[in-house]
């Protein structure tokens, strides 16, 4: 945990946190101390000494330097903390920027914010309160022992005895903490992830009545699983954390035996014997509080153990010195890529796309189409084979170069909150109020800003939620037409959208296609037919190429993809007689 502290701060952090581990070490010592100065202060009293006010001054001294270090250590604590958060966020959101874009299911959603929301807090509490409870529980108590042998050789040896149960007493506890803290942690991610399904589905959940059919429904399943851990990680804790302190009190119990045992047989002064009796409940006092936040230091562990597995988690590789490509066109050679699943999508795939063509990608639900243009797009890297866009491979690029050389429209549109120009502008931050005019005019965005209350400075909403979905396709298309990157990938950019929209979108598709290399998986006909090329996808591989006349002829899958969609535009509701 300290290690990891450690790794997490700047030389100007870490030397704070030297400071304070230090200072920490320093008033357990010090605490220590005090408290054995307790017996011969005891003794003195006893025997009336003039040594007493030695003792005193003594005990006070240590003391007042003790507070001293608590002020100082403790104000470093939050100064660490607060650089540990800093810290924190940063690596966190600079390594997540780095992940395959795969990486990010919709079942990560709620432990990453959980461990961005909670879990930074965790692990910032570790050096604003947790650390200092946890050095001075374990440094007073061994000096205490060590100082003890002084005293008498057999009551120090107790000690040392009785510090062996209680220390695996502590083991236990936060062993059953870990095991527990996983399981919660799991399901309350889980949790986290359904409510926010919940919310965004109400239309859908609404429509079919799951409201109504709790059976349906996984976020009353994922909440009763987070109460069933949550209870055993609390019940369990609970008996350990009693284990625990039954452990201590036996261990205390024995120690204050030996010592009236030794007293009355005379070879322990009686002052000695009252000392030691006092030293030893004090004691009590910092183990005990080990032992209450014992499972939060295992809690805060567990965050921090988190976290480096998110930070493991394998970045794209980026090149030192990236590429430069001579072209625009693309090469496919051998291309072979499956999910974590281990099913295979892309088969051994290998094609050529000119630059400067219009390629349409068609094939049944599950062929690899969406995944090919991911991979193009370099959303991850293939497992076999290579991507070169103008004679450079897509690694040697960098994710940037290739960010650079491709603009992307998706079925599903998503507009981060904000106006439509600040949407647009996303693309191209520097682009002038003409700029965003020509594009809107080619995208038929016009005609929809223009019929908005507030124009382009009407704000979208969560994820575009004010805007229609052929509204929002429409904005996405604008924003690639102002990227004016030379190469487009679009994924069903037309497949749910009004004939209207279409029409519109299909315009700006044409517009897209006059100077670019487009690639588009497509099911509308009239995107096939516009298309330059048409390739066919089944199971990973091409099982057809060429132009629309040509596999019409050739009587093959596409031929069947072609009938069964005429057939498909001619059907009507027909009113029952």
């Amino acid at each position: 945990m300290i290690k990891y502290l450690f790794e997490l701060l700047d030389e100007r952090g870490r030397r704070h946190l030297r400071i304070m581990l230090a200072a920490q070490a320093g008033q357990g010592v010090l605490q220590g101390v005090a408290f054995l100065f307790v017996v011969p202060l005891v003794a003195a009293l006893m025997e009336q000494s003039g040594t007493f006010w030695w003792w005193l001054a003594a005990v006070v001294s240590a003391v007042a330097v003790h507070h001293v270090l608590l002020a100082w250590s403790t104000s470093l604590g939050y100064i660490i903390g607060t650089d540990v958060l800093t810290s924190f966020h940063e690596r966190i959101g600079n390594h997540l920027a780095t992940l395959p874009i795969g990486w990010f299911r919709a079942d990560r959603t709620g432990p990453i914010g959980r461990l961005l929301g909670k879990g930074t807090m965790d692990v910032a509490n570790i050096p604003a309160h947790l650390l200092r409870h946890v050095v001075v529980g374990v440094t007073t108590p061994v000096t205490i022992i060590a100082g003890s042998y002084l005293l008498d050789w057999r009551i120090g040896l107790a000690f040392t005895a009785g510090a062996v149960p209680c220390a695996l007493a502590l083991r236990l506890l936060m062993v059953v903490v870990r095991r527990n803290d996983d399981d919660y942690e799991h399901d309350i991610g889980a949790s986290a992830s359904r409510i926010v399904e919940y919310a965004r589905q109400q239309p859908t959940l609404r429509a079919y009545g799951v409201l109504d059919r709790p059976e349906l429904g996984t976020l009353e399943e994922s909440l009763a699983r987070q109460e069933g851990s949550q209870s055993r990680l609390t019940i369990r804790g609970a008996w350990a954390l009693i284990a625990f302190f039954g452990t201590l009190q036996l261990v205390v119990t024995a120690v204050i035996a030996l010592t009236v045992a030794l007293t009355l047989d005379g070879t322990v002064a009686l002052a000695v014997m009252a000392g030691v009796l006092i030293v030893t409940l004090r004691m009590l006092e910092p183990i005990s509080q080990l032992g209450e936040l014992a499972g939060h230091v295992q809690i805060n562990a567990d965050a921090i153990g988190r976290v480096r597995e998110l930070l493991a988690v394998p970045s794209l590789p980026e090149p030192a010195h990236p590429a430069e490509p001579s072209g625009t066109g693309i090469e496919l050679s051998g291309v072979r890529f499956g999910y974590d699943e281990g099913r295979t999508v892309i088969d051994g795939l290998t094609v050529t796309i000119p630059a400067g063509s219009f390629t349409a990608i068609v094939g049944p639900s599950g062929s690899g189409k969406s995944t090919l243009l991911k991979l193009i797009g370099r959303f991850f890297d293939v497992d076999e084979g290579a991507i070169r866009i103008g004679g450079r491979d897509v690694r040697e690029l960098g994710t940037a170069g290739v960010s650079r050389l491709t603009a992307q429209v998706f079925q599903d549109v998503y507009l981060f909150e904000g106006t439509i120009a600040d949407n647009l502008r996303m693309a191209a931050p520097g682009a002038t109020d003409d700029d965003l005019a020509r594009v809107a005019r080619i995208a038929r965005l016009d005609e929809v800003v223009e019929r908005l209350p507030d124009g382009w400075e009407t704000r979208v909403g969560e994820a575009g939620s004010t805007l229609s979905g052929g509204e929002k396709q429409r904005v996405s298309i604008a924003r690639a037409l102002l990227k004016d990157a030379p190469i487009v990938l679009l994924d069903e950019a037309t497949a749910a959208l009004d004939p209207a929209n279409e029409a519109a979108v299909a315009d700006a598709l044409h517009e897209l296609s006059r100077d670019r290399t487009v690639i588009v998986v497509a099911h509308r006909l009239s995107t096939v037919v516009a298309a330059d090329r048409i390739l066919v996808l089944d199971a990973g591989r091409i099982t057809e190429d060429g132009d629309h006349d040509t596999l019409l002829a050739a009587g093959g899958t596409y031929a069947r993809f072609w009938h069964e969609r005429r057939r498909a535009r001619g059907w009507q509701l027909i009113p029952s007689r």
